[in-house]
């Protein structure tokens, strides 16, 4: 049997509600409680260089959120950076079950630290950073109702999933920012079918493609024909590393190989 965790200790209930049945509205004791050991979460969509310098800004103002609140120094960091958090990733679970979610490491070590008291709070820097799948909301919403810790934002209204009001307010604002990102989503797989139907490059221009100058996204054709040969060795069932067999056409070389690989 589970036990709630001792958050009460420095409350007590009123001398007319005790035993009755009375809902009490608990948001201004439980929103004044000061974490000791709060956590930040950090995230941003792409950074295609690696810099990290919008997770840079937002711990800026995540610590700044941190010292008008009157927290204690972060004891941990959770920093996401180019990840999303609304692509799903399929998943194969121990027991064989397959399930669809959001990748998210960082995410998911946060939910398990607050649960388990490693934070006692958590500074997010805004809502659309935080989440964009309501599944994900309602995890965080959960472990919030559970060990009643202050979960807050350091832009816009600086919500406070402790406040029932706040988490439903959260709730339509994360269903409402699922369908631009759905609807983002749809715009560029079309546009990526439309350039692979017209045998244009897309995305980071890789093997068989003039990479820079005048003629940077035209066809490269010898290196075109490797990768179509790639292909098709691979769905007539030719392993990467197999000797070259009877779909390598005459007189041509083995495929190569990336450096370092075994031959």
């Amino acid at each position: 049997m589970s036990t709630a965790p001792a958050v009460w200790e420095d409350f007590d209930v009123p001398a007319h509600a005790r035993g009755g049945q009375v809902t009490l509205n608990l948001y201004d004791h439980l929103a004044a409680y000061a974490p000791k050991r709060p956590g930040a979460y950090l995230r941003i969509s792409s950074d295609r260089f690696g810099l990290e310098a919008g997770v840079d800004r937002q711990l800026e103002d995540a610590e700044d959120s941190r010292a008008r609140l009157r927290w204690g120094p972060f004891a941990k960091v959770y920093r996401e950076n180019d990840t999303s958090a609304f692509k799903k990733r399929k998943v194969t679970k121990p027991d064989g079950s397959i399930d669809w979610m959001v990748l998210r490491p960082e995410f998911r070590q946060l939910l398990a630290d607050l649960a388990h008291g490693v934070i006692d709070g958590v500074i997010f820097y805004d809502l659309d950073r935080l989440v964009r799948q309501p599944r994900d909301l309602e995890d965080l919403i959960d472990i919030v109702e559970y060990v009643k810790r202050p979960v807050t934002g350091a832009t816009g209204g600086r919500m406070n999933l402790i406040n029932d009001s706040d988490r439903h307010m959260a709730r339509m604002m994360c269903v409402m920012a699922l369908k631009p990102s759905e609807d983002t989503a749809r715009r560029v797989a079309r546009q990526h079918l439309s350039a692979a139907q017209n045998g244009l490059a897309q995305g980071r221009i890789a093997y068989g493609w003039v990479r820079k100058g005048g003629r940077k996204g035209q066809l490269v054709p010898d290196e075109a024909d490797v990768v179509v040969r790639i292909f098709q060795d691979f769905m007539s069932g030719d392993r990467p590393t197999a000797s070259p067999g009877p779909s390598t056409p005459k007189g041509s070389s083995p495929l190569p190989r990336a450096p370092g690989r075994p031959q």
